[in-house]
This record gives structure tokens, C-alpha cells and sequence, in this order.
């Protein structure tokens, strides 16, 4: 349970800075952060598709867009927690906090406007007319408002081992996922001053949180305070990635929603026919000798949003590669015979048959007959390219494999 945003019921009983006992304090700081470190905060969605590299800049601009309100308001929280410490010696440490916080003397180099110029000029964000969400605001509020309630000893654990002590952690994860992204590197830099310099910030907040080890039930409190502080940032990352997600969607969602025809009233016949014998745009010819591979896939060129099809086409004797990939499909045999697999599954196909492949399913198709083996490959690609690949074209397989090498490299990524 996450610990109420009431101040603690116990409170100081020695003025000043305390020197609690060295291994003490060592051993308790140690199984606090063993448990920051496996805490399910890093395990959210946002961060295992940054590591993916499944987001796109559009998906970081808004992202960032919502984060700004929190980082906004970020020396609101030191400033909190220092209104509610009754130490002079820990609110002149955290003071200076503040000041790097603010740029010193320099107010261009203040870590809130280098976050606002990485907005505007990486994202292209109108930092004025941002839309926040309700969970952003909860998350803002409950922050400041954690800090403003609590007795600083749980406050300073919430904002050394649930703030700042997890900033270069995650703002690594969050570069990787930029960079892989096509975001330069020359715009991060907010996030690599931080990735270098926040540890020192932790340990100022640890030295007052430490301090209070006398206390009663101290390692509780700052155990719980630590806890909620990440397990806020962990709904309110996983809010954002659900947001993420549905606005790829909103679009393909709307148009049903509103029953908007994708065809003109009076279309075109090449518009809604595809006629036998002709030809689709190539997307795939794959050979390869030992492995004994050719096959060659061509798209039916229909404007649908989310079914896209395509006619597969496999030599007597040949397979195609054995690989997986988010969409599900239907296979619709309409020449030859052939043989296919799907996972450990084997069937036997013929003219007319009909095969479901499960998406992330492993599968491969061989011509077992005399003559050309063509099938019909019905997909939900134009849904999975929104969802998990961005609406972006695919990392694709290339357009042509000739050699063995490469082809084994496509079919052991197929396999991870």
C-alpha cells in the first residue's frame, strides 16, 4: 500500500545534523536501494519500448509535452520539502540545490529553460498550448503535495531514492529510445547534464534522510516514501504510453466511428479489383541455395487502412524464409500444393485451402508440387504498422537476398 501523504507521526527529538552509526547506515541505505533498483517502475511499458526503439519522435513529443508540467515544477518540490525541515544546516544544502537547479548567476543555462529549448527546437513544441492530461496533473499535484505534507524524513527519501537518486537510470533509457528514434544527439543535452550530475543532488537528500535514522520506524517510512514515489511515476508513465498508443489509433478509430467511406463515391474498377494474372508492387524476392529459398511477395495496391494483402509466390521444390512478425494472417492457397508450418504445427495444403498464422508466429511455406506454389496473404499489417511500428515503414526485410549469410542472420532475428 502506498504510504499516506500525511506527515509521519513521529517527529526529530535532536536538533542539528545527527551522525547515525556508519554500517547502519550503510546496510540500510543498501537494501533501500537494492529494493529502488528492482522496484516494477522499470519495468514499464515506456521503457521497454524506448529500448525497443518501437517510438518515434511524434511519440516523445508528447510524451515531453506532458512531462514538462512536472519538470516545471520541479524546484516547487526541493522548495517544499525545505519550508518543511526545521534544520538550517539541511535547507543551506538543499538551497544549494536550488541555485545549480536555477544556472547560478546564468539563468540561459537554468536546468527548466535547457528543457524548454529541448522542446522547442528537438520536438517542436508549443509549450504554451499544451493539453495535459488528468493523470499528469494528479501526478504533479500528488508530488508537491507529498512533499509539502510529510515529515522531511520521508520526504527526503522521497525525492533522493524515489526522485533524483533514479535520473541517471532512466534518462539513459530515455536517450537510447530518442537516439534510436532519429532524435540527434546534439539535442540532449538537458539529459546528459543530468545523467552526470543528479547523483550529487541524491546524495545531499540521502545525507538528510540518513540523518533521521533515530527516528522510530525510520526505515519503513523511507522504504514506503521511496515506494510511492516511484510507483507514481510508474502509473503515470504507463498513462502516457496507454495515451501514446491510442492516439496511433485515434485517427483509423474516428473515421469508423464517424461511418466515413475510404472509397469515392463511384470508384474506379483498378480501385476495388485486383484481376487474375496481374501483377502487385514488389515488396519481398528472397533466394538463397542451402537453405534452398526463393520466393517472391507482391502487394495488392487497395487503399484499406487495415487489411493488407498480398500474393506470395514460391518456385517448385523452394521455401520461403522461416520468420515471424506482428501481424496476424490468413494464407488462401490458390495454385499448387504445398507443405506449412506454424510453430511446431505441419499441415499439408492444396487449391483452396486456407491457413491462419498467429501473430509473432514462426512460420514457413514449401512447394511440394510440379508447378508454382501462389497464395493469398491477408493481413492486418495497415493496424500493426500503427500500433507497434509507428505508421512508418517497416524495418524491412531487403528487397533482395542472394546471400546465405544474410539470409541466416533475417531467420535467427525471426527466431529471438
Amino acid at each position: 500500500m502506498p504510504p499516506s501523504s500525511r506527515a509521519p507521526a513521529f517527529v526529530t527529538t535532536q536538533e542539528g545534523v545527527n551522525n547515525p552509526d556508519r554500517k547502519g547506515a550503510e546496510a540500510a541505505l543498501h537494501n533501500l536501494k537494492q529494493a529502488q533498483a528492482e522496484h516494477p517502475f522499470w519495468r514499464n511499458r515506456f521503457f521497454k519500448a524506448c529500448t525497443a526503439g518501437h517510438l518515434t519522435k511524434a511519440d516523445f513529443q508528447f510524451f515531453f509535452g506532458q512531462y514538462y508540467l512536472y519538470n516545471r515544477n520541479f524546484t516547487r518540490y526541493l522548495a517544499a520539502l525545505m519550508a518543511n525541515s526545521d534544520n538550517d544546516y539541511h535547507r543551506a544544502r538543499l538551497s544549494e540545490n536550488l541555485w545549480e537547479e536555477g544556472g547560478g548567476q546564468e539563468t540561459d543555462k537554468r536546468h527548466a529553460e535547457i528543457f524548454r529549448k529541448f522542446l522547442r527546437e528537438a520536438l517542436e513544441i508549443d509549450i504554451d498550448n499544451t493539453d495535459y492530461l488528468d493523470a499528469t496533473r494528479f501526478f504533479v499535484r500528488e508530488f508537491l503535495d507529498f512533499c509539502l505534507r510529510s515529515h522531511p524524513a520521508a520526504g527526503s527519501s522521497f525525492l533522493s531514492l524515489g526522485t533524483e537518486g533514479i535520473v541517471s537510470r532512466m534518462y539513459t533509457i530515455m536517450v537510447e529510445g530518442m537516439l534510436k528514434a532519429g532524435i540527434p544527439d546534439e539535442f540532449l543535452t538537458f539529459f546528459r547534464i543530468h545523467i552526470g550530475c543528479d547523483d550529487e543532488h541524491a546524495e545531499t537528500l540521502e545525507d538528510m534522510m540518513l540523518s533521521y535514522m533515530h527516528t522510530p520506524d525510520w526505515y519503513n517510512t523511507c522504504l514506503s516514501s521511496m515506494n510511492y514515489a516511484l510507483s507514481l511515476r510508474h502509473r503515470f508513465f504507463e498513462s502516457l504510453y496507454d495515451a501514446i498508443q491510442g492516439r496511433k489509433l485515434q485517427g483509423v478509430m474516428s473515421r469508423i466511428q464517424a461511418r466515413r467511406s475510404l472509397a469515392p463515391q463511384f470508384p474506379d474498377p483498378s480501385q476495388i479489383r485486383f484481376v487474375s494474372g496481374q501483377r502487385g508492387a514488389p515488396l519481398l524476392e528472397a533466394e538463397a541455395e542451402r537453405p534452398n529459398v526463393k520466393s517472391t511477395v507482391e502487394r495488392i495496391p487497395f487503399k484499406a487502412e487495415i487489411i493488407d494483402t498480398r500474393v506470395v509466390r514460391i518456385p517448385p521444390g523452394k521455401l520461403n524464409e522461416r520468420h515471424k512478425h506482428a501481424h496476424e494472417m490468413i494464407l488462401h492457397v490458390t495454385e499448387g500444393t504445398g507443405r506449412v508450418q506454424v510453430n511446431e504445427s505441419t499441415v499439408e495444403v492444396k487449391a483452396g485451402d486456407t491457413v491462419f498464422v498467429p501473430r509473432w508466429s514462426l512460420h514457413q511455406t514449401q512447394n511440394t508440387g510440379d508447378g508454382d506454389l501462389v497464395m493469398l496473404a491477408f493481413t492486418d499489417y495497415g493496424l500493426t504498422r500503427r500500433a507497434y511500428q509507428n505508421n512508418e515503414s517497416p524495418p524491412a526485410r531487403p528487397a533482395l537476398r542472394k546471400e546465405e549469410g544474410v539470409l541466416a542472420q533475417a531467420v535467427a532475428d525471426a527466431e529471438e
